[in-house]
């Protein structure tokens, strides 16, 4: 039931029964407050403010009806100012909704919500649970050598805020057995009790903004961290030199966490100017597409690097940010965590996490952005659980801004990403080289209306020598077999009189079956093997220190030849495959020996295309041909890498071509035009392009074979 009532300004207003009816003064024991004007508060509030001397969970049982019910009809939590003189068993319940673990509450809270029941029961376990959720939250005001000793409740309604002050702690003993005294001030009833109301909210803001001269107020979380928090029994009053002993401690009441991070620019990073000049012009472009879009950088520009910048200045602009990192391999989510700490973050690699401990960790990053210990989160996450359903809900939970950055961004065009991508990330950054999927217009599509449009390009072309390294390149033909070229024409007959399975241009199980059985063939030609026998036989043994040599994955019988040739030569290596790139420490003992020369030569497949970054690589031999353009984008980019350590100047890549035996057809001819998208890709920008032995030369020579 309501009554209707016009305000000062002559609006109709509705007023509960329940708030017209609470009364100007009232004077306890005789009189239930709590009954009368506590609980029908919380039941009417949209938002709830307190400040007294002393704060004691046992007082949540007396205002049960209504504190369970604002929980309910509000989001908003309740905000309490208190002095630091607690119990100590209010001090354990407070701890353990900061500190403790979900399983303070796990079998005993069926829902977000405290009922009724719980917070007269068992008011302890309800306190942590509150602040665990985030819907009490608490600070602590210190004076310098006086109590502090408000005695004030705030009840926002949306008719105006009605104000309960006078002598009664939120205490069972201040609101139920005391002889207290407290005055009611409603802003929409006249000039005077509007005057009271507005000091005394003032008053609070104030407070809790850490704005009084003479007053610290600590967030609860800092207060117990730094042991602003004492022990003190009923009847208990602090000496004066306790109180000030308190206020020194808390030093000027804004000292930063020890354990808080700071989110900062490496010294020595400089990105408006010189040769990495480009990835400020690329956050400036993000920017002013309001922190969307993709950045299309040469592999080896410094994407992450740039991601991490416009990072900082989205969190500079926004205050606090939750940054979500995703890339698609382990090593690459490795390689972002080491990136990020330079600048000065301790991010949260939930690589490998079960679904239970990313809650409870994801949990934790909530309670500390929600209680002001940190303004800065930086989440890693592969591409594989980035829509999961257990990590999406709860990363939802945060109302914290967030910031999603994509790095091989073309994966996330994929169509499982595409029917649950989540939708709650207020900023987007997608990063890669190769943004276009090729031959998927739809999934392009999709990344470009998801993240935003490509807002900044930076070329390979653009990037060698300014922050890539030139290289010379060497094509070296090599021929497939009778044998190989038999197999070759067989599956593409099979394909041709399977071409009824494209459906909207997708191949299907059967089909793309077959183009794998085709691509092998290539990937795995026998003369491949030979070849670089006898290239490396050639080779002084000292020159190739930091040498790379690409194996295919789709046949581990051409890695196992390769490191025996090594074995067989007296050349140390190590490979890295996915086995090696999982065990961080090893990859990082791997890449150590690599670099300081202990080891020559590293074998590796597929897993250094967007995975371990090595810059000290300075020869290369790809024996895995790809017709995908973004793989053969990926593979040159890393090889071009400037390495200071080694003092690296260019690079050298051996590409090893595949053709058909002189008496193929047309079939064998395709399989060279293939192939020549990527050589000139390759050829055309090398230092010895136009060299006598040169790759335009065997360009032109392949050119002639297949068009004439």
């Amino acid at each position: 039931m309501s009554k209707n009532q016009k305000d000062d300004i002559g609006s109709v207003v509705n007023i509960s029964e329940k708030i017209e009816a609470i009364k100007p003064l009232y004077l306890t024991p005789n009189e239930n407050i709590s009954r009368e004007v506590l609980i029908p508060g919380y039941q009417e509030a949209e938002s709830a403010d307190c400040m007294v001397g002393f704060f004691s969970s046992s007082s949540l049982s007396l205002v049960a009806p209504g504190l369970a019910t604002y929980l309910h009809r509000t989001d908003k939590p309740l905000r309490l100012i208190i002095s630091p003189h607690l119990s100590d068993w209010d001090i354990q319940a407070m701890e353990g909704g900061i500190f403790g673990e979900e399983e303070i509450i796990n079998g005993f809270f069926d829902s977000i919500f405290t009922s009724e029941e719980q917070l007269v029961n068992f008011t302890l376990r309800s306190l942590s649970f509150l602040i665990k959720e985030n819907r009490v939250e608490i600070k602590i005001a210190l004076l310098k050598d006086a109590l502090f000793h408000l005695k004030v409740w705030l009840f926002h309604l949306d008719i105006g805020t009605f104000a309960v002050h006078g002598s009664t702690n939120f205490t069972l003993s201040g609101i139920s057995r005391n002889k207290e005294q407290i005055s009611i001030s409603k802003s929409w009833v006249d000039n005077t009790q509007s005057y009271t109301t507005k000091i005394l909210e003032d008053q609070f803001d104030s407070l809790w903004t850490n704005n009084e001269m003479d007053c610290k107020v600590i967030a609860l979380p800092m207060a117990i961290s730094d042991k602003l928090v004492k022990k003190y029994s009923n009847g208990e009053r602090p000496t004066e030199n306790e109180l000030a002993a308190l206020y020194q401690k808390a030093g000027s009441g804004n000292q930063p966490d020890p354990n808080r991070q700071e989110f900062i620019i490496p010294k020595g990073l400089v990105y408006d100017s010189g040769p990495y000049q480009h990835q400020g012009k690329a956050v400036d472009a993000w920017k002013a597409n309001k922190y969307r879009g993709i950045l299309s950088m040469a592999t080896g520009s410094g994407k992450t690097i740039t991601a991490m910048i416009g990072s900082f200045k989205l969190w500079k602009e926004l205050g606090s940010l939750v940054v979500v990192i995703t890339a698609p391999y382990i090593p690459l989510l490795n390689q972002w965590e080491e990136e990020v700490k330079l600048f000065g973050l301790d991010p949260t690699n939930l690589s490998g996490v079960s679904a239970a401990q990313k809650a409870k960790t994801i949990a934790r990053i909530r309670r500390r952005l929600d209680t002001q210990q940190s303004s800065i989160e930086v989440i890693i996450i592969s591409q594989k659980s980035l829509n999961g359903e257990d990590f999406v809900k709860e990363l939802s939970k945060i109302t914290t801004k967030s910031l999603l950055i994509g790095d091989e961004v073309h994966n996330l065009g994929s169509s499982g990403f595409q029917v649950s991508a989540p939708t709650f990330y207020d900023y987007r950054m997608g990063l890669s080289a190769t943004p276009i999927r090729q031959y998927d217009s739809e999934g392009t599509d999709f990344l470009l209306d998801y993240f935003g449009r490509i807002v900044f390009e930076y070329s390979l072309e653009e990037a060698i020598n300014s922050c890539l390294v030139p290289y010379d390149y060497h094509i070296h033909p090599v021929m497939l077999t009778e044998d190989e070229m038999d197999r070759w024409s067989e599956i593409t007959h099979q394909i041709k009189s399977n071409n009824w399975r494209l459906v909207d241009n997708e191949p299907d199980a059967v089909l793309q079956s077959l183009f794998r059985k085709r691509r092998l063939i290539l990937e795995s030609a026998e003369n491949k093997i030979l070849t670089l026998k006898n290239l490396l036989s050639k080779q002084v043994k000292s020159d190739l220190k930091h040498t790379l040599i690409y194996c295919t994955d789709k046949n581990p019988g051409q890695m196992l030849e390769v490191n025996s040739i090594l074995n067989e030569s007296k050349i140390t290596f190590r490979k890295i495959t996915d086995e090696e790139s999982s065990d961080v420490k090893l990859t990082k003992a791997i890449i150590r020996d690599f670099k300081e020369g202990d080891i020559q030569v590293l074998t590796a497949k597929r897993v250094l295309d967007e995975g371990v970054n090595i810059p000290q690589i300075s020869r290369a031999y790809i024996l895995a041909s790809t017709t995908v353009e973004r793989q053969w984008v990926q593979r040159r980019g890393r090889l071009l890498r400037r390495s200071p350590d080694t003092g690296k100047t260019k690079s050298v890549i051996h590409d090893f071509v595949v053709l058909p035996p002189e008496t193929a057809d047309d079939e064998g001819l395709a399989l060279i035009r293939s192939e020549l998208i990527r050589l000139t890709e390759f050829g055309e920008i090398a230092l010895n392009a136009g060299a006598p032995d040169g790759p335009l030369r065997i360009i032109h020579e392949l050119r002639q074979k297949v068009f004439y």
